[in-house]
Formats: structure tokens, sequence, C-alpha cells
């Protein structure tokens, strides 16, 4: 069985009060040097509304199925089952997408997980970020603040999965209503990896 590391457990299932907060931990993968970034926010699907067919052929690819419907994910990959990224799902309204950085101890597996492909909030509703420290605050729009109260509002106690460049960074769960229009990105390695996320995203925002 595989054993995660305190740092992944709080990405992976962080409870949101107020703010929304939450956990990325930055690697050589993250696309942060100045380019344009897809950035989304969208609903997470869990293991136990997957058909049983699916589920069968995740499995036969290569996935180890978590067994606990409660949580946020379908299981887990290694880089060599990575393939199973390109299982088209679209049928049954599914992406599959793994998390950015590997979640066990001995760094084998990454989390994989479904999620609706459309956007709950997307680029065009954020209307900037700014590195504080090792932190990244975001910034909705009066339109951006509005659908993420109202949507949090509607879906509490459900998960949702942060996404930069198919590469999930969180996944929270909604503990309540968010009224204040700001999502933080925090415990990053260091300044300028958060500097430099802020940038990519304030590139990417619409104008």
């Amino acid at each position: 069985m595989k054993t995660f590391n305190r740092k992944t457990m709080k990405a992976i299932f962080l409870v949101s009060m107020s703010f929304l907060f939450f956990i990325i931990s930055c690697d050589s993968q993250t696309n942060t040097n100045g380019q344009k970034v897809v950035f989304g926010i969208h609903e997470v699907v869990k293991v136990d509304v997957i058909p049983v067919a699916i589920i069968d052929t995740l499995k036969s690819m290569g996935v180890q199925i978590e067994s606990n419907p409660q949580k946020p994910v379908l299981g887990y990959i290694t880089m060599k089952d990575s393939l199973v990224l390109q299982f088209d799902l679209s049928k049954e309204n599914i992406k599959l997408v793994k998390m950015i950085q590997m979640t066990d101890e001995e760094q084998k597996y990454f989390v994989l997980a479904g999620i609706r492909p459309n956007t709950v909030i997307s680029m065009s509703s954020i209307k900037k970020t700014k590195a504080n420290g090792n932190n990244v605050e975001i910034y909705f729009n009066s339109k951006g603040a509005t659908d993420w109260a109202d949507f949090t509002k509607q879906n509490i106690g459900k998960s949702i999965a942060f996404i930069i460049d198919n590469q999930i960074y969180a996944i929270p769960v909604i503990n309540g209503e968010i009224k204040h229009g700001i999502a933080m990105i925090t415990g990053l390695n260091n300044e300028t990896i958060a500097k430099n996320i802020s940038q990519a995203l304030n590139l990417s925002i619409p104008k």
C-alpha cells in the first residue's frame, strides 16, 4: 500500500473556511517561465460514480483504483502508466488528469482523478494575481467572484480540482460559501516560484 506524505494529503484534502487556500508542490515540470498557461477549476468525479466497466478498463491499463469512495481520486499511476490519460471518456463527461507531483514517499505514484471537462472558473474569471512571499493571491473579477460564491454555496462538501496545463495542483473540499472573491496558492517552495506562477497566470488573463 502506498504511503502518502503529509504535504500531499494536505493538497488533496485541504478544507476551505472563508478563503480558498490550496497547496502546490512545484518542481521542474511546472510551466512557470513567463509562458502563458491554461488554468481552470473543475468539478471532481468520485470513483463510486464511475461505471464498473470503466473501472475494469482502468485496472487493465495499470491504474491502482482507490478503495475509499469518499476520497476525491480515482486511483494511482506510475509514469509508465501515463497513457491512461489519453483514455477518452468524453461520452461519460469525464476527463482523466494526474497530480503535478508524485504522492508517495518512494516517489513512484501520481494521483489520478476524474474531472468534468467544463470549467467552473476559468482564466476569464480572474482579474489579477499577486505573489506575496511564497504564496500567490488570486483575485476574481466581479462576475468571477459572484459565480464562485454561487458555486461554493451550492456545492458544500464536494471536491474540486485546480488545474494548470492539464495537471492537478490541488483537490480541496468546499466547506462553505466563499464570498470574498479571493483564492490563495500557499506553501510554494520559494518566492521565485510564486512570482513565476503569478506572472504566468497574469500573462494568461484575457485582455
